[in-house]
């Protein structure tokens, strides 16, 4: 006899799945708001009284490139109980399946679109057709320069429109449109909100934290609509923290994620980053580390990230003497030495390779953090009466945000 809980178990299984990942995070607070610090004498106290100090600080260069590079499948034999059970725990909860959608012959770039971005607006274009078989209209929220507007809309017969905040943005869209083009309008649905109608397909590729949050409740409270979404940059929404869609067996307090926290989801293991080499990333951070430092002696403590306050990003993949003259001058401050400026890089080495160790547990947690709000909107929409399918859609190589979300009427 099957019962009533292994019934509504195998009915709503991303409710399922979403219960283990929100136990996992609940249960590991501790670890995820225990950041190493700079300016702390020893290891966070959580590692330590774990027993797991110790060992990431032992970690050789080559087994630390190992994890950071390859993710879960690479952590020595030595690693110790409590965090192999951590890493099979995470493993489990991100053992998303694949969505499998048949792929054509790639079609010439248009203007403006990048190799990476077309393969994901192929992708997500394959996901969206047959949900919009059924739909009366297609609505793009957050359609930046409309290129899966575009693709949508030469793909279908039905009325799309693309809706964004940004007007300079929208205005682009309209440049990179021609002949039977969908429309698109500046619409800021997060202040406005998002009104739909019967039979509304609502697509979202990479729409960021609260939007994405946004389109599920919306989608949840109109009849007859459906919905396509991959998320992305948790960290962006208006609000302190995010509150779980869905109560997910009491643990909605620890739940409450702070800004913060929700933007480690970014984090993935990966040899080669969007913009550099991983090796080019370390050793900006390590130049970023050193900055900070001097900053904070000579003008004040400073959190890490505000040292490139007034600079661009890319400027960190500088070399320092350049780094730091130019981020004194902004604040009017004499340049430091080139012996001040030494000791600050023979410093921040020591203390990026010992923050990278230690930080290993956190940043296992990462893709956690992300499956586990791909699988509270789920849940939210399953108690709404709707399916939803979730799964990777694209390579990670293609794009680290790649889970995605469908879900329509049962």
């Amino acid at each position: 006899m099957v019962s009533a809980e292994s019934h509504v178990a195998s009915a709503r299984p991303n409710q399922s799945r979403g219960a283990r990942a929100a136990r996992l995070i609940a249960e590991s607070r501790d670890l995820l708001d225990g950041r190493p610090d700079s300016t702390r004498t020893g290891p966070p106290p959580v590692l330590v009284s774990r027993g797991w100090a110790s060992f990431l600080l032992s970690l050789d260069d080559d087994e630390l490139a190992a994890i950071e590079t390859h993710g879960h499948g690479r952590w020595p034999e030595r690693t110790p109980p409590g965090l192999r059970s951590l890493l099979e725990q995470a493993v489990d909860v991100c053992s998303l399946p694949t969505f499998s959608t048949p792929e054509g012959s790639p079609r010439p770039l248009r203007r403006g679109e990048t190799p990476r971005k077309r393969a994901q607006i192929d992708a997500f274009a394959r996901l969206v057709l047959p949900l919009a078989a059924h739909a009366s209209r297609v609505v793009d929220v957050g359609s930046g320069h409309g290129h899966l507007t575009r693709e949508i809309a030469l793909r279908t017969a039905l009325p799309v429109v693309g809706f964004d905040r940004d007007a300079t943005l929208v205005g682009r869209a309209h440049t990179l449109s021609s002949g039977a083009s969908p429309t698109f309008a500046v619409t800021d649905v997060l202040r406005d909100g998002l009104a739909l109608s019967t039979g509304d397909c609502v697509i979202g590729l990479h729409a960021c934290g609260e939007l994405g949050d946004m389109m599920v409740t919306s989608v949840a409270r109109s009849r007859g609509t459906m919905l396509a979404l991959v998320g992305c940059c948790l960290q962006k929404r208006r609000q302190l923290s995010r509150r779980p869609l869905f109560a997910h067996g009491g643990f909605d307090d620890r739940l409450d994620l702070p800004r913060g926290l929700l933007g480690l989801s970014n984090l993935a293991a990966s040899d080669q980053g969007v913009e550099a080499s991983r090796a080019e990333n370390l050793a900006a951070r390590e130049r970023r580390l050193a900055l900070n430092r001097l900053l904070s002696d000579g003008c004040g403590p400073l959190r890490f990230g505000a040292e490139l306050a007034g600079l661009n990003r890319r400027t960190a993949q500088r070399d320092l003497p350049l780094l730091v003259a130019r981020a004194f001058a902004l604040r009017g401050r004499p340049t430091p030495s080139h012996k001040a400026i030494d000791e600050a890089a023979l410093w921040a080495r020591g203390e990026h390779a010992r923050a990278r160790r230690l930080s290993l547990p956190r940043a296992m947690l990462a893709r956690v953090l992300e499956v586990y709000v791909l699988l509270d909107r789920a849940a939210y929409l399953e108690d709404k009466g709707f399916e939803v399918d979730l799964g990777a859609l694209f390579p990670a190589t293609v794009s680290a945000r790649n889970l995605a979300l469908v879900a329509r009427r049962d």
